[in-house]
């Protein structure tokens, strides 16, 4: 049989009258990614969708660069009495080293010939935020402290090409006649450099700044401060001090953190303090200033919204006096950051006992989680401190497989990860073993099975609670 892929299938409401057409045509597939871009701090979704097909009788694989990738159970859909489609969805965690790589979608079935199969260039999808640095060559000094200087904004390792560049000086944009074109590097990227040819003045202070802007994505910038220098500290200036605290304690991401930075002893109240968030991301900040006999007081405090692509990210608390930095710190996020994994759970083997389950716990902040596996009503297996894998976003990932023994006279089992993870709720996930090529997840059971799972997940209640009663004898 001849194999036609019809690849602008668009899913929505429409889709059963869609497939209805293509009943009497040769089968189809299709391959969805994301709309927008995304940047290598997430994981993307990519959906797979297959039909038509005369029986249940068949196998979704997914494969990144020609390798096995790990992905959702297939959900079979039928539209009428035998004729099916199938749909699957792979999450692919994206890297810098993916511009190069690719997402494969393939189907077996015994109508097909040869299996229906789908590629995507992961390129597509993928935003590379760059590096910034600023360089300057020795200035040529003139008349009356007058200085000609060469600034180099390099703008390093981002994707796609479309790049545009801004200089601002001392707050004003500086028009740019020209921008040379970015340059394509080994691992794909491209780079872009732009030099700026400015004058400033030797006793005063002159701030440039160099902005990056990718599509629609937030500008990355870097500043660098010319001329007048910072003066030494004079008669009082040595004996103040300086303090910066935060909470106690890890907040999860969709809050807020306060920081807070103290000095005391300072011989003026012309103090200015500055939070950055990554070195571009201004904060809104509430600064006071007090008088302590011939000295001053100054504390600065700020709220930081935290994010789950925060576990790398830092605060640069800078205090300057008349463009004189006396205090500069970086604040790293992680310490004060917990991101819940999520779990997903799959069927990976598909031999009637015993069968293989995976549990997937992905993109978690810090590292140590505790596991448990569940058949029904009975703990299988508790595991504690396994080694995790850093994901490139600073998060952590963890899989873990299980043997389960499925019985002939228990067709449907109900088996459930369970993972634990700071002080947060237990997350977890399930799915039924059944006697069919795949597993059926709990999103697509009939009300019997819903009871089913239900009943299964009262007792298990009960005999965890039991088990923890026994363990601490104050909590009964």
């Amino acid at each position: 049989m001849a194999t036609t892929l019809w690849k602008g299938l668009v899913l929505g409401p429409l889709l059963p009258k869609l497939l209805l057409v293509f009943a009497a045509g040769n089968p189809f597939i299709s391959l969805k990614g994301p709309e927008q871009r995304t940047t290598t701090s997430n994981s993307v979704p990519f959906t797979c969708t297959a039909g038509l097909f005369s029986s249940r009788n068949l196998n979704v694989n997914w494969l990144k660069d020609n390798n096995k990738y790990l992905a959702q159970a297939p959900q079979l859909e039928s539209i009428s009495k035998d004729v099916y489609y199938v749909t699957s969805k792979a999450w692919v965690s994206l890297a810098k080293q993916d511009i190069f790589s690719q997402i494969t979608c393939e189907v077996t079935h015994a109508d097909l010939d040869e299996p229906l199969k789908m590629t995507m260039n992961l390129s597509q999808v993928l935003l590379v935020i760059p590096t910034l640095k600023i360089t300057t060559e020795p200035p040529e000094i003139h008349d009356h402290g007058h200085q000609r200087v060469n600034l180099t904004c390099h703008i390093n390792h981002f994707y796609p090409q479309a790049m545009q560049l801004t200089w601002i000086k001392n707050g004003h944009k500086i028009p740019i006649l020209e921008v040379p074109q970015a340059t394509r590097n080994s691992d794909g990227t491209y780079s872009l450099k732009h030099t700026l040819q400015e004058d400033v003045m030797s006793d005063e202070s002159t701030r440039f700044s160099c902005l990056a802007t990718q599509n629609e994505y937030p500008s990355q910038g870097i500043s660098i401060t010319l001329g007048a220098q910072a003066p030494h500290k004079g008669r009082g200036m040595r004996d103040y001090s300086n303090h910066l605290e935060g909470p106690l304690q890890r907040s999860s991401a969709g809050t807020s953190i306060q920081l807070k930075y103290s000095s005391s002893k300072l011989p003026t109240q012309h103090v200015t303090v500055t939070w950055l968030k990554n070195n571009h991301s201004h904060l809104q900040t509430q600064t006071n200033v007090f008088t302590s006999g011939n000295t001053y007081s100054v504390t600065s405090s700020v709220l930081v919204p935290l994010e789950s692509d925060d576990i790398l990210s830092s605060v640069l608390c800078r205090v300057e006096h008349k463009f004189s930095v006396i205090f500069q710190k970086v604040i790293n996020l992680d310490q004060y950051l917990s991101v819940p994994p999520s779990v997903r759970l799959f069927q990976s083997s598909t031999a009637t006992s015993p069968v293989t389950v995976t549990c997937l716990v992905q993109r978690f902040y810090p590292e140590k989680v505790y596991l448990t596996w569940l058949a029904d009503c009975h703990v299988l297996k508790r595991m504690e401190q396994t080694r995790p894998k850093r994901n490139e976003d600073g998060s952590y990932t963890l899989e873990v497989s299980q043997s389960v023994n499925t019985s002939l006279q228990r067709p449907d089992q109900v088996i459930t990860c369970k993972v634990e993870h700071e002080a947060q709720p237990p997350i977890q996930a399930s799915i039924i073993l059944t006697s069919y090529v795949t597993a059926k997840t709990i999103g697509n059971l009939s009300s019997e099975k819903y009871v089913h799972i239900f009943v299964a997940f009262l007792l298990c209640f009960k005999g965890l609670l039991e088990l923890k009663c026994r363990e601490d004898a104050r909590i009964c």
